[in-house]
């Protein structure tokens, strides 16, 4: 008779936690000692034991380190366990190790190297395999840090400018930002086509063009009129991403943001998508509803794109948040599970607002596209659960400033 889920996840996760705690015993040991001491070795097959159940249950072990955030196959460790994983923690910050996967095929030879190599202070570089990998920071210091992480009630409720000279210069701002709109089409489906094929890819081009975007973005325009559309089926990834980054950017704007911070938001919407890559193709484009298992699997999205990104280099931090946080909705709910005490940054929540409009608005096999007033009845009744309710008052204004300008 086999144990409930929520059974089998409880057991799973004391696994876990318990097996990453030996790994830290274990680096403490080899620093004193040495990888080939007797105890040390013994606890290392303990650990090899661990990890190959560990594995024959979850696809893959995974660890992401946010500044002093630990998050562990998606979910937060809990205050109470903070001790445990100090020691862990700050070895990474060493090492500069913002994430590890174990995968499954892992071989013994392959964690005594990885741990040789993160105990010793000697070693910059740290085993990189086909049952370990580990990201380095490549991130710039970027809205984590310079974006206060809640913006006050006053500055999102303010209302966006009404526009009375709505004329032939705006038109031409428009033309060019929709010819962007579409170059940043093509450049996405270059940057998730290379991801997916396992290609490095360089975002200089993403970068370029997200500078002359911003550039151009402006406050009086009408940002829907720059949506770009579906040529095929197959193009609705890429055309979402951008539309997001549209209307992202849109309500940052109309709430203030500016120049470089701007940028940093249009790249983290471009990106916040991007581990849906890793997502087999029959269950992306299935027609018909997700099961209970291919839902699962279509949310380990987010965590698998905020590894991703951490691998990049010269992309904000915030970019790593928004790929994390996009499905957490306002109350803690959502996927990843990380806690209720976890509070999403304020562009991971305007992103979950652009998200949803553009999703609802899209044609896909399984549902015909919605007319708007269904979708500001979505917004209005999820205010305060799935949405940050001011920045949904804000972006309703945003929709009304754009039936004004479209007469």
């Amino acid at each position: 008779m086999s144990l409930p889920r929520q059974k089998q996840a409880k057991i799973l996760e004391e696994k876990i936690s318990a097996t990453l705690y030996l790994l830290r015993i274990i680096i403490t040991n080899t620093r004193l000692y040495s990888i080939e001491h007797e105890k040390v070795r013994e606890m290392v097959s303990k650990a090899f034991g661990n990890l190959s159940e560990i594995l024959n249950i979850t696809r893959g072990l995974t660890l992401l380190t946010i500044d002093n955030d630990l998050i562990i196959n998606n979910r937060a460790i809990r205050p109470e366990e903070a001790e445990h994983f100090r020691l862990f923690l700050t070895i990474l910050k060493e090492k500069e190790i913002s994430h590890i996967t174990f995968k499954k095929g892992i071989t013994p030879k392959e964690l005594v190297q990885f741990l040789s190599d993160l105990s010793s202070p000697l070693t910059k570089t740290v085993y990189n395999g086909p049952g370990i990998s580990c990201g380095k920071l490549g991130l710039k210091e970027g809205p984590r840090d310079s974006i206060a992480s809640s913006t006050p009630p006053s500055i999102i409720a303010r209302r966006a400018k009404n526009n009375d000279n709505y004329n032939e210069k705006d038109q031409s701002l428009i033309s060019k930002l929709q010819s962007l709109s579409q170059e940043q089409l093509t450049l996405a489906q270059e940057l998730y086509f290379s991801v997916k094929q396992k290609k490095k890819y360089n975002l200089g081009g993403v970068q370029d063009a997200m500078s002359s975007f911003v550039t151009l973005f402006s406050q009086n325009l009408n940002p829907l009129s720059m949506l770009t559309t579906l040529k095929s089926g197959d193009e609705y990834t890429f055309t979402h991403v951008i539309n997001v980054c549209i209307l992202t950017l849109a309500q940052a704007e109309s709430l203030g943001f500016k120049d470089r911070h701007l940028y940093d938001i249009g790249i983290t919407a471009a990106l916040h998508d991007i581990g849906k890559i890793f997502i087999p193709d029959e269950i992306l484009t299935k027609p018909a509803k997700l099961d209970q298992e291919e839902r699962e699997v279509i949310e380990t999205h987010s965590m698998k794109g905020a590894g991703y990104i951490l691998n990049l280099n010269n992309v904000p931090k915030l970019a790593v948040l928004a790929a994390l946080e996009h499905h957490i909705r306002f109350d803690g709910s959502g996927y990843p599970n990380i806690g209720r005490n976890w509070k999403t940054h304020i562009v991971s929540q305007m992103i979950s607002i652009a998200d949803t409009f553009d999703a609802m608005r899209s044609s896909r096999p399984y549902h015909a596209p919605a007319p708007e007033k269904k979708i500001i009845d979505v917004l209005l009744n999820e205010k305060g659960s799935t949405f940050n309710p001011l920045l949904v008052d804000n972006f309703l204004t945003i929709l009304a400033r754009n039936r004004h300008l479209s007469h």
